[in-house]
């Protein structure tokens, strides 16, 4: 079981709420950084109203134009913010542990058992309340909190999309050693998640955002995540190149995303690469179509978000949305660490 403390690291005090943008200027590197992780956050909680929504009860509840912007709030000790998931939950526990890993200089058995116990502290008392956590993850977690060793806690078929929705930490912080992304953002999915389209997504995930860093071009980009999904489950990049071809051939957000739903993680990576290539300039495009889709839409504007927004940087993000995401600042402050 996780330590008090541990516990106590995760929790973080309520509210704390979005706030003004640091003053000073920070370097193209952190401002991509930055927009990576606000961007999964925004996407989220964009997506979070609308997840589990047919395209008709979208429309029928927010328009014909679906969600423009955040449509649901909450309210906690006086402040008013915009809600994230259990997605973004899991992926700042992913960041902060990688953080600490680096600094102790571990290697990847030590890292994978520290993280371990993150995901163990999170599945006990998330910061913020459960979130309608997936059963992949809490079943994952309750293995590693009997002991089970992490390379096998996750379900052997466990192909949910849980594990790529925090993936995306891995390509931040070792941008200069893509290898090591890949292999590691691998080995973290199978603390929860085990079957080769997990693992696919999560490589693929991690890889294309350490190349968006190093400003590849958004195709080259995602001919790089296909190619490491190949590693691991080759349907998965076949999946992911038609996803590809329909952005390049301008087929309609509203064919591709009903297709591809993203409940499983092979769908989501192939969502999340149709929205990066057919978005891979306009950051709130990228968001907002994640949103408005009849599947697991709060995790498929997590994918786009990370991506575009490291694409971007976080000055592609309107104003307002950072402003009013949950913990925004808390969030900057921890992406600044990168």
């Amino acid at each position: 079981m996780a330590s008090d403390e541990l516990i106590a690291q995760l929790q973080l005090q309520w509210p704390v709420v979005s706030g003004s943008p640091p003053a000073a200027p920070i370097r193209p590197m952190q401002r991509a950084v930055v927009g990576c992780v606000l961007g999964a956050a925004i996407g989220d909680a964009m997506g979070h109203p609308t997840e589990f929504m047919s395209m008709s009860q979208i429309e029928l509840r927010y328009g014909s134009d679906g969600v423009r912007g955040f449509e649901l709030y909450w309210e906690r000790g006086g402040q008013r913010f915009a809600p994230y998931t259990d997605d973004t939950q899991m992926a700042e526990a992913v960041l902060a542990s990688l953080l600490d890993s680096r600094n102790a200089d571990e290697d990847l058995d030590a890292a994978m058992r520290r993280m371990s116990r993150a995901f163990v502290a999170w599945a006990q008392a998330p910061q913020g309340g459960h979130r309608a956590p997936g059963n992949a993850c809490m079943a994952g977690c309750r293995a590693l909190a009997s002991g089970t060793p992490w390379q096998l806690a996750g379900g052997e078929a466990a192909g949910g999309c849980g594990s790529v929705m925090r993936a995306y930490p891995f390509g931040l912080l070792y941008r200069d050693d893509v290898q090591r992304a890949e292999d590691w953002a691998v080995a973290h999915s199978k603390l929860t998640h085990r079957d080769p389209i997990a693992l696919a997504a999560s490589a693929a995930m991690a890889v294309g955002v350490a190349r968006v860093l190093h400003d590849w071009p958004a195709e080259r980009a995602i001919e790089s995540m296909i190619s490491a999904a190949a590693r691991y489950s080759p349907p998965t990049a076949v999946m992911m190149q038609r996803a590809f071809d329909e952005a390049r051939d301008g087929v309609e957000p509203v064919v591709t995303l009903d297709r591809l739903r993203g409940w499983a993680a092979h769908e989501a990576i192939a969502a999340a690469v149709y929205l990066f290539a057919r978005y891979k300039d306009d950051a709130p495009g990228a968001i907002l179509a994640g949103a408005n889709s009849p599947g697991d839409s709060d995790s498929l504007a997590t994918l786009a978000g990370a991506l575009v927004g490291a694409r971007l940087g976080i000055d592609a993000l309107p104003a307002h949305w950072v402003r009013d995401v949950e913990r925004s600042d808390d969030l900057r402050a921890l992406a600044m660490r990168v």
